[in-house]
């Protein structure tokens, strides 16, 4: 079951995560559930051919067709993979729908140039650094945009057809998934799937294992909000996360500390009055120097400090 691109982790009964193995260019994690008389995927992976592999791995592990696709936001490391489940129904929160309906078609030339861009940054950063872990990451990164650039001419978008706003609940003859949104944190609109049953919890995005969450022009703020209400009205047990391997509910808080600290931090910076690239050059946030992709801690510290000073300045 495994391969180049994820590995098999098995959650719970009838539910497993497919694992992205680092620098492969599968980057988000996907998930696979048994519902009994039907499978679901959640996410799609990063590029088509690591999707392709997605479904033949659902098709082997639960004798079934995968009858519905979630998108838990629309993200390219969670969607670019939808174009290999053409067979089955695709289910987002509306507002994820509208997103990827008006990206348009893939505009090819713009996308490798942007890729471009964030390859170019990347060396510049890696040209700087001397810690191993962060050289490891950056190199497990790099490969992953490569891979990327080079599939981006056989991308096409697929736009979800069933929508819901909070809530969308499909009923199997073993399990029921509950499809749920308290709103956008990581992204404009993020999606989370609940397996009751198994009280297994399918993230996305708004929970990692060890890996540091990327906050840019979402809103850190919502983000905790959504967190503390999930551990508030389900009983989790298990956590397939967007990036990471599965772990448990402890994951949650983590993510909530985290976000909690960067608020902290990059107030405390904007507040001393010296300038973005001192405190770019302080490196990650104290305790966090392990956990993987830590060079978007910089994109991070950026965005929010920066966001920080224009509410100041109103």
């Amino acid at each position: 079951m495994n391969n180049e691109y994820f590995t098999i982790q098995q959650a719970s009964e009838g539910i497993w995560g497919a694992i992205s193995v680092p620098g492969s260019g599968s980057l988000g994690n996907a998930a696979i559930i048994d519902l009994g008389d039907l499978t679901v995927v959640v996410d799609t992976t990063n590029l088509p051919h690591s999707g392709v592999l997605l479904r033949h791995t659902a098709e082997q592990l639960t004798n079934k067709p995968v009858k519905y696709v979630v998108n838990t936001h629309f993200h390219g490391d969670h969607v670019n993979g939808n174009q290999e489940f053409m067979q089955s129904e695709f289910i987002s929160t509306v507002w994820t729908r509208d997103l990827l309906s008006d990206m348009g078609e893939v505009n090819i030339d713009l996308m490798q140039q942007n890729i471009q861009k964030l390859i170019t940054s990347l060396n510049h950063v890696r040209s700087k650094q001397r810690d191993p872990h962060m050289l490891t990451e950056i190199d497990y990164d790099l490969s992953v945009q490569r891979a990327l650039y080079d599939a981006i001419p056989s991308l096409c978008r697929v736009i979800p057809t069933i929508t819901f706003d909070d809530k969308l609940v499909i009923q199997g003859t073993k399990r029921t998934i509950e499809v749920l949104s308290y709103g956008g944190g990581h992204s404009l609109s993020d999606a989370v799937v609940y397996v009751p049953e198994e009280q297994t919890l399918i993230a996305g995005d708004l929970i990692s294992t060890k890996t540091i969450p990327v906050i840019p022009y979402g809103n850190p703020y919502a983000w905790i909000r959504i967190l503390k209400r999930i551990q508030k009205d389900l009983k989790v047990d298990t956590v397939v996360p967007g990036h990471g391997d599965v772990s448990n509910s402890d994951r949650i808080t983590d993510v909530i500390r985290f976000l909690e600290k960067t608020i902290t931090y990059v107030s405390g910076a904007v507040k001393s009055g010296k300038s973005e690239s001192y405190w770019l050059e302080q490196g990650v946030l104290k305790g966090y120097e392990d956990w993987h992709l830590p060079q978007y801690f910089r994109w991070n510290f950026r965005w929010l400090f920066n966001s920080m000073l224009v509410q100041n300045n109103r």
